[in-house]
């Protein structure tokens, strides 16, 4: 079956759907085809969806099958690295955090060891503190 694609507002086709994939086509890109009604997006046509998971069935690795006792034991060591990594939030963003429902991972945090702060802001800082200062007392006389 040939089908339209509306890529960055251009529209693309008649492609069959290995030539979708080259072009760009998303979940969320709309396509149309013969005997559609209107333009919907990919994700919601049935032979564009089962196309995109055979394709992707023989690129993903597989799993393992996890025990209940693995998987209990993954799902603990989860939630104990979520807990060390909220520890480092402030304790007013924690409950928020918590609340929320967020997973936290260690790419929200920056490696302490790589933070570098310029030898030169404290000096900066100094200089327009009195700034402001000599500002203020210029104002009110």
């Amino acid at each position: 079956m040939k089908y339209f694609a509306m890529i960055d507002g251009r529209q693309y086709g008649p492609m069959e759907l290995d030539e979708m994939v080259k072009e760009g086509v998303r979940p969320d890109t709309y396509v149309w085809c013969k005997g559609m009604d209107d333009w919907t997006e990919a994700s919601e046509v049935p032979d564009i969806c089962r196309y995109f998971r055979q394709r992707l069935s023989g690129t993903l690795p597989t799993q393992k099958y996890l025990g209940p006792t693995d998987a209990n034991r993954l799902m603990a060591s989860d939630e104990e690295e979520q807990e060390r990594l909220l520890n480092q939030l402030p304790p007013m963003a924690r409950g928020f955090v918590r609340k929320s429902g967020i997973k936290l991972t260690k790419e929200n945090f920056p490696d302490p060891e790589n933070v570098h702060f310029p030898k030169a802001l404290p000096i900066i800082l100094y200089i327009i503190s009195i700034i402001m200062i000599v500002i203020g007392f210029l104002l009110i006389k």
